[in-house]
């Protein structure tokens, strides 16, 4: 029996590769001759870096830019060969920042024009940006702004934006409406937003001919999609890329089975996050996949139907706070695995 454990992160709690190793000791512990991978995963979010550098190797560039609502910050990306792996959340991240009307206003995506002009002045032919998980609203515009006079640079250079949300630019699906209440929006703030993010749309389509309304992902990230398309990249799945990137299917070809999961498994996790877009491509080679989560969204089990079973790893009552402490999640994920291990024993 040949296992592939591929967790995402717990966000807040503990990374891929400790997660994989947890679930590999719990079920050699059951099983001691079990043959079990681990490979470290993400979908472009939190942990990209740590998986790609795994699968890549290459070096860490760490230099300062002001984040999102202008402070220094040191930030670190991925340099393999001549690509480059950017982060947007590590800079522009929901996390580094209290949401409230006051941030939405202020936060900006200029900051991350620094790491972009840097990755460019180290001669990378691609660059990378991850979109998931950022704070800020303002339509890429500080991005595009401080690259102003520097688009000459993107001609020999392939700009990829990493998102599994489709979210058109603008209007009721737009980032503004879909995303700006979760980062701290007022319902006035986002009706403004949106209308300047309508007739943004409207002047680049009459100037440029780009109808960022029909560009799939352009409000992914606060609208940082729509500045990559403008800046003449391209938009790919988050999720795909990776896989592609690490060897991930080379992987599946050689398992029975797959573990895989995240922190919060819900409705959500159908938008290109790692269980749901593993356990699909696990399917294309009839490997079962089974899922351990910090917690699982819901009771209906149809929801979860493509895998095989879904598990919270909890084992007491306690706190949230309690519950993410990284020895609670990898002591519990330990003991979850060696329980899924016994039973694949039986088989």
């Amino acid at each position: 029996m040949r296992v592939l454990v591929a967790i995402d992160s717990f966000k807040g709690s503990a990374t891929s590769s400790e997660l994989n190793q947890a679930v590999k000791e719990g079920l050699m512990a059951a099983v001691p001759d079990m043959q079990v991978d681990t490979v470290a995963i993400a979908d472009g979010g939190e942990g990209t870096l740590e998986s790609l550098y795994q699968a890549l190797s290459g070096e860490f560039v760490t230099l300062e830019a002001p984040d999102l609502l202008g402070n220094p910050r040191e930030v670190t990306y991925l340099l393999s060969e001549n690509r480059a792996f950017i982060e947007t959340a590590s800079l522009l991240g929901i996390d580094k920042i209290s949401p409230s009307p006051e941030t939405f206003e202020q936060a900006s995506s200029a900051g991350l024009a620094n790491l972009v002009l840097d990755a460019l002045g180290r001669g990378c032919q691609q660059i990378f940006l991850t979109l998931g998980g950022t704070g800020t609203s303002d339509g890429g515009r500080g991005f595009l702004e401080k690259l102003t006079g520097q688009t000459v640079l993107f001609e020999q250079v392939e700009l990829i934006g990493l998102t599994d949300v489709r979210n058109p630019y603008a209007g009721p699906d737009g980032y503004a409406r879909i995303f700006g209440p979760q980062k701290g929006g007022s319902p006035e703030q986002i009706e403004r937003e949106d209308a300047r993010a309508l007739a943004f749309v409207e002047k680049i389509r009459v100037e440029q001919g780009l109808d960022l309304q029909a560009q799939a992902g352009s409000g992914a990230a606060g609208g940082l999609g729509g500045a990559i398309l403008l800046l003449g990249g391209r938009l790919q799945s988050g999720f795909a890329s990776i896989a592609d990137l690490i060897g991930l299917e080379e992987k599946l070809v050689q398992a029975d089975v797959v573990i895989t999961g995240e922190g919060h498994l819900d409705r959500q996790s159908f938008q290109g996050k790692v269980p749901v877009s593993l356990v699909r491509l696990a399917r294309k080679y009839h490997c079962p996949t089974i899922a351990l989560c910090g917690a699982i969204g819901g009771a209906d089990l149809s929801i979860y139907a493509d895998f095989q079973a879904v598990f919270s790893i909890q084992t007491r009552v306690q706190s949230l706070s309690e519950a993410m402490e990284k020895e609670t999640t990898l002591e519990n994920i330990r003991f979850v695995a060696g329980n899924i291990g016994r039973m694949i024993r039986m088989k």
